[in-house]
């Protein structure tokens, strides 16, 4: 088994350091943790990106914009593959994407167990939950969306098949997950702000991610590029790095990550479509 060891810190919350196992014949890694972690304990109150709305400044104004323009992205990828129109977006956030997807004329239902973004999004006219566990007997959906949650969770495989029994047949399971084989991640190494630990307590390349997925009834249909990804993603981490210029310099390492990746295929991060198998 050819493994290699990243001891990368907690830029974002505690500055604690922490070690991350990568597994190359898996394609993929996890986050050495303690056996009594507290996850909560390491998400910031006030700023964690997906429990704000409106981010401010020049940079949220940009953010704000290439969201929308995500948005109606993922929109024309699900109506590319989806057989019918009720969605369970896991881990929603202030319900931003849900929202969206609710004026577009979907049965939008949310689970997010941070009560402040729970909060803003029931304010949305959003059906919420805390947690998959929580939702109502019998409940199905034809589409389960998970952007940028997955790999925060603890038991993976636990939660697919959980998912599994939540979609209706031939039902649509979508990831949005950093790529661990993409040009940035390998440029920033313990700098590379997608590793975010100990938040991410999993970190996955395609490979990894369609064998484990495809291991619990579902069969993998196709990834899409992500391709704003890479320039946040280096941005942030040419800040971690403290240099000079972060904004222009990550500018063109997200642009080269994203020319590379149009002949390895390894974005900085893909959306990853699966279909239920019975």
């Amino acid at each position: 088994m050819k493994t290699n060891e990243i001891k990368a810190k907690d830029h974002l919350l505690s500055k604690k350091e922490f070690t991350v196992l990568f597994d190359h014949n898996q394609g993929i890694g996890q986050t050495q943790v303690p056996t009594n972690f507290d996850s909560n304990a390491f998400y910031p109150k006030e700023n964690y990106a997906s429990h704000q709305d409106q981010k401010t400044g020049f940079i949220g104004a940009v953010y704000n914009k290439i969201q929308h323009l995500m948005f109606r992205y993922k929109f024309s990828i699900i109506k590319q593959y989806s057989q019918g129109n009720s969605i369970l977006d896991i881990g929603g956030g202030t319900g931003t994407f849900a929202s969206f997807f609710k004026k577009k004329g979907f049965d939008v239902t949310l689970t997010e167990p941070n009560n402040r973004a729970r909060i803003q999004a029931s304010h949305k006219g959003l059906l919420t939950f805390p947690t998959p566990t929580d939702l109502p007997p019998e409940s199905a959906y034809s589409i389960l969306t998970l952007w940028h949650v997955f790999e925060h969770l603890p038991a993976p495989k636990k939660a697919l098949q959980n998912y599994h029994k939540l979609l209706k047949n031939k039902g649509l399971l979508l990831l949005a997950l950093p790529n661990y084989a993409s040009f940035d991640a390998a440029y920033y190494q313990e700098y590379w702000t997608a590793l975010d630990v100990p938040r991410h307590l999993w970190h996955y390349t395609p490979k990894g991610i369609t064998s484990l997925v495809s291991e619990q009834g579902f069969r993998f249909q196709k990834s899409y590029p992500l391709w704003f990804d890479a320039f946040y993603i280096a941005y942030l981490s040419e800040q971690y790095r403290k240099s000079k210029f972060p904004l222009f310099r990550g500018f063109f390492i997200g642009l080269f990550s994203n020319l590379s990746a149009l002949f390895t295929g390894q974005y900085s991060s893909l959306i990853y479509i699966f279909r239920k198998e019975d």
